[in-house]
């Protein structure tokens, strides 16, 4: 990770000529001509006006799966921020990413693109244009924006970091994989967001960030003097944000939380005894006869080699999801303070939450670590959208329509009144917040593509396939022969053990959904 350092007389020169307005432009194309004006709907059909327009705080997990909440029936964690709201709003029970891993999935987030369009397949490549993303739509239509957390596209580049934070009103967006850790005299915890904002880069020691500012097995890394972790930083970062926001402009905030991605034993010391001697419940699938099913070429794919041991060694899978739980437990601590924070300064009542997670995680399903691959423990997520303008018959809802991550861009401008871009591929979801039995779609496409390395095991199998309700197939990109497709009856075998790619009474089924993938590849360029 590139060292930050405290802005100096140089820098700020520097930032000067970086950011003259040609190259503001050049990054945002002609945004200011091509965003839709501001339309006469009244966003979901619930209370409030055109001149009214609701605020949005948009909380965002890393690595966080579906079930990891206790209002989706997990019987160990609570998640009290969490609940409250799904109770207040809606719960999307079946929500998908359409890549999952970090830099992808952000990508398709903010354009409410697929990856075949966006371009983003990997972390070194940046967005060709903020034009267009919901951020900006929002900006160039009033409202005052801010991004506090992981950013992850483009993720080592500084200048391309420099290029987005003016593209907001507030920034404290934190490079590459963001840190758990940070010194209290940080130029990134100092940083004021917004006449700073150009120059936000963390200060802290090298050794300190190359370790996203852990120690060796918890806490702080011993390098840091005075630590402030995220549980406390990020709250603080989004007082100052409410605090310095033109009170005349509605306000969209994304906060994009490091938590609960690894290293599992950056959560904060609160929550340390938590979950201790606490059997974390495994799914059917976490079995030595399934990971032995897979073919070769997943049992060498990264992070697999771990997945296997976690279920030849339980006792350890249960310690290091105790980590990971105690981890969510600090998500829904910052979340909770978002609720608190707003309650009082009296913007809860038109103020929409929405909280998902950019990818799931897998606990040893199938002999897997990590997530990238289609199964429904890596690319299933949880989405809470909470409207406080919404009747109290509409609140506490559960939908069972297959939602995506590129569902939100739409569905974030379609509350504030406005029109998504052409280019978004996403669908709005405000159909499902006033009648969760409204129909969406039937299927999906899902694409993974980034390969970390050639040849294992670091190497991740690329793939893509389709999701329907009832079926799932997916296709290994470069392997050829048996197990190269997988065909699974999802409605049968929810927990996708029995491959039907080679059955000969599913074959029918195998082509259509072949046929479907190629259409889908082809149209959603």
């Amino acid at each position: 990770m590139p060292a930050g350092r405290p802005p100096d007389r140089s820098d700020a020169k520097m930032n000067k000529l970086m950011y003259q307005r040609r190259d503001f432009l050049k990054l945002v194309g002609t945004a200011a001509l091509a965003f839709p004006r501001l339309g006469k709907t009244d966003g979901a059909g619930f209370q409030g006006s055109e001149t009214k327009r609701p605020n949005f705080v948009f909380v965002l997990a890393d690595d966080m799966r579906w079930d990891a909440l206790s209002c989706a029936g997990n019987p160990v964690l609570k998640t009290p921020a969490l609940d409250r709201l799904a109770a207040g709003g809606t719960r999307f029970q079946n929500a998908f990413v359409t890549t999952s891993i970090c830099a992808v999935s952000r990508a398709c987030i903010l354009t409410g693109q697929h990856a075949c369009r966006h371009g983003v397949n990997d972390f070194h490549t940046p967005l060709r244009s903020l034009e267009g993303v919901y951020p900006t739509v929002l900006r160039q239509n009033g409202y005052y924006t801010g991004f506090i957390g992981k950013w992850g596209i483009n993720d080592s580049d500084r200048s391309y970091y420099q290029q987005c934070a003016m593209a907001y009103d507030f920034w404290a967006g934190d490079m590459v994989q963001a840190l758990y850790w940070h010194d209290r005299d940080c130029n990134y915890i100092r940083n004021n967001g917004t006449t700073e904002r150009a120059n936000f880069f963390c200060s802290c020691p090298k050794a300190s960030q190359g370790l996203n500012g852990c120690g060796q097995n918890k806490g702080p890394h011993p390098s840091l003097k005075n630590p402030v972790h995220e549980t406390e930083f990020v709250p603080a970062k989004i007082r100052s944000f409410l605090d310095q926001r033109d009170p005349a402009k509605p306000f969209c905030l994304a906060v994009s939380l490091k938590a609960p991605h690894g290293p599992w034993h950056g959560y904060a010391p609160r929550f340390e005894q938590d979950f201790n001697g606490v059997d974390i419940p495994a799914r059917g699938n976490v079995t030595l006869a399934e990971a032995l099913r897979q073919p070769e070429f997943l049992r060498k794919s990264l992070e697999s080699e771990h997945g296997l041991e976690m279920i030849e060694k339980p006792d350890r899978r249960n310690a290091q999801l105790r980590q990971y739980y105690r981890l969510i437990e600090g998500v829904d601590a910052c979340l909770g303070e978002i609720q608190q924070e707003l309650q009082q300064r009296g913007l809860t009542n038109n103020t929409v939450l929405i909280f998902s997670s950019d990818n799931g995680h897998f606990a040893a399903e199938h002999g897997f670590w990590g997530k990238w691959f289609m199964h429904e423990e890596s690319l299933r997520v949880p989405l809470l959208i909470c409207d406080p303008r919404a009747p109290v018959a509409k609140r506490g809802q559960i939908s069972d329509a297959m939602a995506l991550n590129i569902d939100i861009a739409p569905t974030i401008l379609g509350l504030a009144g406005l029109s998504a871009p052409a280019a978004m591929q996403g669908q709005s979801l405000l159909p499902i917040l006033r009648t969760p039995e409204a129909p969406l779609r039937d299927a999906f496409f899902y694409q993974h593509l980034y390969e970390h390395s050639p040849k294992p095991p670091k190497h991740i199998e690329p793939c893509e396939g389709v999701r329907t309700r009832d079926w799932k197939y997916t296709a290994w990109l470069k392997q050829t022969g048996p197990g190269s497709e997988e065909l699974y009856d999802l409605h049968a075998n929810p927990l996708e053990t029995k491959n039907l790619a080679t059955d000969p009474a599913y074959a029918k089924q195998l082509d259509e959904l072949r046929e479907r993938c190629r259409t889908f590849k082809k149209e959603l360029k």
